[in-house]
């Protein structure tokens, strides 16, 4: 038995591309800190998809940002952790080695495409930028590539969109552009943050299917960061559940969604609206607010808005423990939780 466990720590830790552990980041402001990550520790496997919810300021794109070391300088810093990526600690590269691998190795899609591509540039050559940067091939040839991903992300009539400025294609077209630039390169690890958020919601279905018709493909990881748990239904294996800089929650989708171990989660899937309750009844929501992360927390951060509350929830703080297979929660009352 103890020969079986260890093959199987082997083959879980060869199949693991990032491995974050223990990620702390603080923001400096003027007369304060803001702890913005405290602690968060997960892993993204090789070719799998793994979701990260939560509410806005929970910390999910700081996750993202920190990862690829994109936080402004002067106002925030990486305190404590460890990113590995292929087995290298990223925070201890320098710059330059960094960018070999932004784009290459790691790409990231970001919430406004629009904010994100340069105006003054044609969107062609900002998408054969990454070739010529990463590849070293020529002008010629980084633009063929880039018209056949745009082409790759059905975009149509590439050969004339391929010459167009941001602001002459629609919203649609742009994310599916910024996809493309993200692609190019083949990373084997795609973060994209909330990438349907600025789309209505036919174009949204329409880039979920292209990000996974195009991960099937490839066999590039996925961290989808997205605050929506039916997005994550239906584009994620794993998914790990944030709330106040911590992760609360970590399942497979199907475990998470059977039996959500954490009073957030549940909470979380009691406010998606679902047919078969009636337009009559009203969404509950979650009550009280997100507890100031200027402020050092003793106890569980949700304590104040759950209705499972004792008095070690406010003393002390949990941990994240496996409560079954492939399920992790940190709630002192999980079990209550689950069969609630």
């Amino acid at each position: 038995m103890l020969m079986q466990n260890v093959v199987k720590d082997k083959t879980i830790a060869n199949d693991v591309l990032l491995d974050v552990r223990d990620l702390e980041t603080h923001f400096f402001g003027e007369e304060s800190v803001t702890r913005a990550l405290g602690g968060v520790s997960f892993r993204v496997r090789k070719g799998e998809t793994l979701g990260v919810v939560g509410e806005s300021g929970c910390g999910k794109s700081v996750t993202a940002l920190s990862i690829l070391r994109l936080l402004p300088k002067l106002t925030a810093r990486t305190v404590g952790g460890e990113v590995r990526f292929d087995g290298r600690n990223l925070l201890d590269l320098s710059e330059r080695e960094m960018r070999k691998i932004r784009g290459d190795k790691i790409a990231m899609i970001f919430q406004d495409p629009m904010t994100s591509l340069n105006p003054v540039y044609t969107v062609g050559r900002q998408i054969a930028e990454a070739v010529q940067i990463h590849t070293g091939a020529s002008r010629s040839s980084a633009m063929a590539k880039a018209e056949e991903m745009l082409r790759l992300v059905r975009i149509a009539d590439p050969e004339r969109r391929i010459k167009n400025y941001p602001h002459e294609m629609s919203g649609g077209m742009r994310q599916r552009a910024m996809i493309a630039m993200a692609l190019i390169c083949s990373p084997e690890l795609l973060i994209a943050d909330e990438p349907t958020t600025a789309l209505d919601v036919t174009i949204q279905a329409q880039i979920l299917r292209l990000i996974v018709d195009l991960k099937q493909r490839t066999g590039t990881a996925v961290m989808f960061i997205t605050h929506d748990l039916g997005v994550v239904a239906e584009t994620c294996q794993r998914v790990i559940v944030m709330y106040a800089g911590r992760i609360v929650e970590e399942a497979s989708v199907t475990n998470l969604f059977a039996r959500p171990a954490h009073p957030y989660t549940k909470a979380l899937m009691g406010s998606v609206p679902d047919r078969r309750r009636g337009t009559e009844r009203r969404l509950p929501e979650i009550p009280g607010i997100v507890p100031s992360l200027r402020e050092p927390m003793a106890g569980c951060s949700f304590a104040a808005r759950c209705p499972f509350v004792t008095d070690i929830c406010r003393e002390q703080t949990p941990l994240l423990e496996q409560v079954g297979t492939e399920h992790a929660a940190a709630c002192w009352r999980s079990k209550e939780v689950m069969s609630a």
